[in-house]
């Protein structure tokens, strides 16, 4: 898929051959307003440098699901992220069977900001992905967001979130022939610096945490 990821990156870059291609560009412009007229153009560029790699962090995750985790199948995945602002829902269906992918990519780069937007330090997010497999099986799995990247949820969690109405709070009857499985290790990029390692990648965002608090 080297080609679709080609295509992400330099829908990030804003490098697209045909700028009128609906590909959610307008989405992925993550440049702050400011909030007041003290805050100075260097402010605004370090804000928006920031926000620009998460979003490369996001297309990382996104793009080693495909790769490495979701398998073969239509998976219908829906990405939230809930912010000082407001919640962040958005979703997309798609279809791979073995190297080939059947996406809109639109949905894709708007995935990927929410992702992205859950990953901002005083954000939460996560990632549901509903499989229906080539044999017929139907399954759920999920990720939280943490420490700028999918971390796998336990087939408990999932299920303990799919028996509660969101809304009320209700106790919902569980979904017949589904199985809530326990979600995979997202692996990071092999270009990303190891830890200790004493060089940083250049997608992966700097770390504030006091060390007693990282990892």
């Amino acid at each position: 898929m080297s080609e679709y990821q080609n295509h992400i990156r330099q829908a990030l870059e804003g490098q697209c051959e045909d700028p009128s291609e609906d590909l959610g560009m307008d989405a992925m412009r993550w440049t702050p307003a400011p909030v007041s007229d003290d805050v100075t153009d260097e402010e605004i560029s370090t804000a928006a440098e920031a926000a620009h790699t998460l979003l490369h962090r996001a297309a990382d995750a996104y793009l080693s699901l495909l790769d490495s985790v979701l398998g073969d199948g239509t998976h219908h995945m829906v990405a939230s992220a809930s912010t000082p602002d407001g919640t962040l829902i958005e979703g997309q269906q798609l279809t791979l069977v073995g190297d080939a992918v059947v996406i809109n990519q639109a949905e894709a780069l708007r995935l990927c900001t929410v992702l992205a937007a859950g990953m901002v330090g005083s954000a939460t997010g996560g990632l549901v992905v509903r499989t229906f497999a080539p044999d017929g099986s139907e399954s759920v799995r999920g990720w939280m967001v943490r420490n700028f990247w999918l971390r796998p949820l336990t087939a408990n969690d999932v299920r303990q979130a799919y028996s509660v109405d969101p809304t009320t709070g209700a106790p919902l009857t569980p979904e017949p022939g589904v199985d809530y499985r326990q979600a995979e290790r997202v692996p990071r990029p092999q270009t990303e610096a190891q830890p200790g390692s004493g060089s940083t990648s250049s997608t992966a965002p700097r770390d504030n945490r006091p060390p007693n608090r990282r990892n």
